[in-house]
């Protein structure tokens, strides 16, 4: 049904493209090199009149008179603010993701999606051929990559791509540099004139750069070394360029060259002179990405490695309380990397247990109207880590996934209508001076613990949720377009509102404008599925999202039993077709179902159904999804969820589960409630099962 209306609204925008060139006089056949189709957005349908103002002016962002492109690399520099007294240099470097999100960018205006007058398509195609043709450099020169990845940052300041500066440094190296004694001394001068922060026993230090560091400023502690030899050492030493190795932005990265070839591939573009030889760029870059991929998976934990930092030749983690190195794993389903970390792993043959092992927590939201909308629960409640940046794994033609975002989409939209924000809380820059942080969400989704800044609404995520529910989206833009309209630039939008302050939030970051483009445009997943396609890995990826078959908890051979803190007394048993759990005073209660079955049952991708009599509202209660074999340490997959006192009558909750590998072989479901002060409760579960999805037949164009 979602791709029929896709390709119906497809249908419409050329015919209404059609009817504006003949009353305006404009007829003929289009021809190659002629003017774009006037229509120019054919992907949106003609009636969405403010998202359509919205793209146009998102596409400001790209016009070359913004010299938003670094014009020796071709990459996008990171934003539009340069501010260096306020501490601003978005102009001076570039990133992964961005980099990736204006490669699809440029080919998506190559294949004719989003005609603008800021760049023509073979405008488009030729910056391409000039990134794509800079990035396998960068990719081939050891002071950027390593085994195939790229460094999460690059300096564009001189003029040349470098990577970033060293943020931390070992103590040995002042020893190896000027001696044991005088490294010594240098070492203590360094920490006592602020340059540097010890940790780790004192072996290593943070290095602190602040208005009184570099080289004019070896004075007080250190006017002992500033002899012009020790001061060129010191500072090689303390500004050495890092190769630093992020997972998150290289799969970012990744995503986005198999969904540019995906673009490249459509029949608008992929014969057009120059875009074969751009397509086998971008294979050759994943292809060499191989070795790079393939150290960043723990095989003992099961999961992708966070970064690795390759010029000191050691994984990124942390000193814990003890001072003992933790090594950090992208080990949470619910943020932006979800999608591209799929893809990486199908891409390249690695165990499903690096999305399996992802733990996630879900929470309920009430909304305006009452009702209560379950979804995954973003750690810091931000819309981008519930949306992505994008989506690209075909998630509207997967029914739980499709559940999911569009709960995610109906609680955005509910949540800025009520509190009159202009966009949705998502990561951002905030209005508060300079201010950019991820503290940005709804308090009621969100596992962290610390409080939600709800005032700084950005656009940035409203672009993927578009691509989930386009005509909500679209009422939701008309119903703000007051305030959007105001916040649309000759550059284009900005950041978004701060409805405390009542003004824009004047920053941009390429990053979130151009995911804001490509969302409106709404052809990622058609990308990233032709790509697949065109390389035969469509399987490899369905396996990802492989739905189970469900399970019925109450009845059959699963085993159910109760307890409760020591020294309470607890009934419990099955009666009339229920399971009945109840005490005078109790403090916390738990229930488990545990299934016979040696490998647990296939709970991916099904509805959760618990239908229920309570004597009081239990709330809140968790509900663990607990697999056949974990890993110790994982995040556990986990529900919060709300039941109501419902007198002499039932009730019932339902929650889409995620299709994911990580529910495929679940050996027990619990139930647990704890609170604060001893109370009865008397609790009876009629129905507990978990009704598997249907399949939904893609329908291609």
């Amino acid at each position: 049904m979602h791709l029929r209306s896709k390709r119906t609204r497809r249908f419409a925008a050329r015919i209404w493209a059609w009817l504006a060139a003949l009353a305006s006089g404009i007829g003929g056949t289009a021809l190659a090199g002629s003017k774009p189709d006037p229509d120019g957005f054919p992907t949106l349908p003609p009636e969405h009149t403010h998202a359509r103002a919205l793209l146009e002016g998102t596409l400001r962002y790209i016009a070359p008179a913004n010299q938003l492109v670094d014009p020796a690399s071709g990459y996008p520099v990171e934003g539009w603010n340069q501010d260096p007294k306020r501490g601003l240099f978005l102009r001076s470097f570039t990133q992964l993701t961005a980099i990736g999100l204006y490669m699809e960018v440029l080919a998506n205006v190559a294949a004719g999606r989003a005609d603008t007058p800021h760049l023509s398509r073979e405008e488009a195609s030729a910056q391409l051929a000039h990134l794509v043709k800079t990035l396998r450099q960068d990719q081939q020169d050891p002071t950027l990559a390593a085994e195939g990845l790229l460094g999460n940052f690059l300096d564009l300041a001189t003029g040349k791509r470098l990577g970033p500066l060293a943020s931390n440094v070992d103590k040995s190296k002042f020893a190896d540099t000027f001696g044991p004694a005088r490294g010594e001394a240098l070492w203590k001068a360094l920490v006592e004139a602020g340059w540097l922060v010890p940790r780790k026993d004192g072996q290593e230090a943070d290095i602190t750069r602040g208005a009184k560091y570099g080289y004019e400023h070896f004075e007080g502690p250190l006017a002992p070394f500033r002899d012009e030899a020790t001061r060129q050492k010191a500072l090689a030493i303390l500004d050495a360029r890092v190769v630093m190795l992020i997972f998150g932005d290289n799969s970012n990265l990744s995503a986005s060259a198999a969904r540019t070839i995906g673009a490249l591939l459509t029949p608008e573009v992929r014969d057009q002179p120059g875009i074969a030889a751009i397509r086998d760029q971008l294979e050759q870059f994943l292809e060499a990405q191989q070795p790079g991929y393939s150290r960043l998976y723990d095989r003992e934990g099961g999961l992708f490695y966070f970064g690795w930092d390759a010029t000191r030749d050691r994984l990124f983690g942390w000193d814990d309380l003890q001072g003992a190195r933790v090594i950090g794993h992208m080990d949470y389903l619910v943020n932006e990397f979800r999608g591209p970390a799929t893809f990486v792993a199908a891409r390249y043959d690695l165990p499903t247990d690096a999305i399996a092992n992802l733990g996630f927590k879900m929470k309920p939201y009430r909304t305006a109207d009452g009702r209560e909308l379950y979804v995954l629960a973003p750690w810091e409640g931000s819309a981008f880590q519930g949306f992505g940046l994008g989506l690209s794994l075909d998630e509207s033609n997967r029914p739980s996934w499709r559940s999911l975002l569009t709960n995610m989409v109906e609680i955005e939209v509910d949540f800025a209508t009520r509190k009159g924000l202009p966009g949705f809380l998502s990561e951002s820059y905030t209005g508060d001076g300079t201010q950019y942080t991820g503290s940005v969400g709804i308090p009621e989704i969100t596992v962290s613990p610390r409080p939600r800044i709800t005032d700084a609404a950005s656009l940035y995520t409203l672009g993927a949720a578009y691509s989930v529910e386009p005509a909500r989206v679209e009422t939701f833009l008309a119903a703000q377009w007051p305030v959007i309209s105001g916040l649309i630039t000759d550059h284009g939008p900005w950041e978004g509102y701060n409805v405390d302050h009542k003004k824009p939030i004047e920053f941009q970051t390429t990053a979130h404008t151009l995911a804001l483009l490509l969302g409106l445009i709404g052809q990622g997943s058609d990308d990233m599925l032709r790509y697949l396609d065109a390389k035969g890995l469509g399987p490899k990826l369905s396996a990802f999202f492989e739905p189970g078959a469900g399970a019925d908890l109450l009845s059959g051979p699963t085993s159910t039993y109760a307890w409760t803190a020591k020294g309470s007394e607890l009934r419990s048993g099955k009666e009339e077709g229920a399971f009945r759990a109840r005490g005078e005073d109790l403090t916390q209660l738990g229930i488990a179902f545990v299934t016979p079955d040696p490998k647990g049952v296939n709970l991916s991708g099904g509805v959760l159904t618990l239908r229920y009599r309570s004597s009081g509202a239990i709330d809140p209660l968790t509900i663990d999804l607990k697999p056949q074999k974990s890993h110790p340490g994982l995040i556990t997959r986990q529900i919060f969820a709300r039941l109501a006192d419902t007198g002499s009558g039932e009730a019932e909750i339902r929650v889409p589960l995620p299709a994911t590998p990580g529910l495929a072989q679940i050996k027990e479901v619990v139930l647990f409630h704890e609170r604060a002060e001893k109370g009865p409760i008397d609790l009876s579960i009629t129905r507990f099962f978990i009704e598997p999805s249907k399949h939904r037949q893609r329908i291609n164009d």
